[in-house]
């Protein structure tokens, strides 16, 4: 099985043999190309359609009700944790916002190079830079676990204060892993097992697949709504407000 395409012009700068299949994803709708189907796999070894790369050039108006007006009111300086095709950066650069986009994909950060974004760096999403006092910080399409396990997510909370201004606000998204699942589905006996092995419920490993292309799996949580007040306990964040939408949930954090 190969590791990554030959033809990927997107290799992976940190260190390791694995490719960049979103970047590809989103180069390929980005520059009109004919593409594969992104497919998300999980280290149980299953498998499904991802998010497609169309979603993440939606603008404002396909958007959430709620993401659209957490974000109408960001202010400068803006860190976009894990950009993608650049959505939510382009929206607050239209608005004369000044954003920071950051991705850990070549292929993410071409795309949104290409549409413009001021400022655009690529970079390990866990290591937030410190240049400016982030006013505020998103961790949108699920990005609010991106920091893994409880304890480590916890600790990634605590270090984006230390790198943010005194009152700045924290945007963030996950999934509800225990809604809408049946008892006996895989998936629960996949969050039994991060339990028995002493991990939080909602920790998943996954990786990305596009045709030829595999990524490297990553770890994240995905959080119960009502594991959020536990999450950001003790940490320099308060609640402002919590949108539930199904098995989508958002958070916006205010610091101090």
């Amino acid at each position: 099985m190969s590791a990554s395409n030959p033809d990927n012009p997107f290799g992976n700068p940190f260190g390791n043999p694995f490719g960049d299949p979103f970047g590809e994803a989103l180069a390929d709708f980005h520059f009109d190309r004919a593409g594969e189907t992104l497919i998300v796999e999980v280290d149980s070894g299953a498998a499904s359609p991802a998010m497609q790369p169309s979603w993440f050039f939606q603008t404002e108006t396909d958007w959430h009700p709620w993401e659209y007006h957490a974000l109408e009111d960001a202010q400068g300086p803006v860190l976009d944790l894990g950009c993608g095709a650049g959505r939510a950066s382009l929206f607050l650069e239209r608005r004369g916002v000044e954003v920071t986009a950051i991705d850990h994909s070549p292929g993410a950060v071409t795309v949104c190079r290409d549409r413009g974004i001021q400022d655009v760096r690529l970079a390990d999403l866990l290591d937030p830079p410190t240049d400016k006092h982030w006013q505020t910080v998103l961790l949108l399409c699920g990005n609010l676990g991106l920091g893994g396990d409880w304890d480590e997510s916890r600790r990634f909370l605590v270090r984006l204060a230390d790198v943010t201004a005194e009152n700045a606000v924290l945007i963030g998204d996950t999934v509800d892993p225990t809604v809408d699942q049946t008892p006996d589905s895989d998936y629960v006996r996949y969050q039994e097992g991060q339990i028995a092995r002493g991990h939080y419920r909602g920790l998943v490993s996954l990786r990305l697949r596009y045709g030829a292309t595999i990524g490297e799996f990553w770890e994240q949580s995905n959080f119960l709504v009502d594991d959020i007040p536990a999450l950001i306990a003790d940490t320099p964040w308060r609640l402002l407000d919590h949108h539930v939408d199904g098995v989508d949930h958002y958070v916006k954090l205010g610091k101090g």
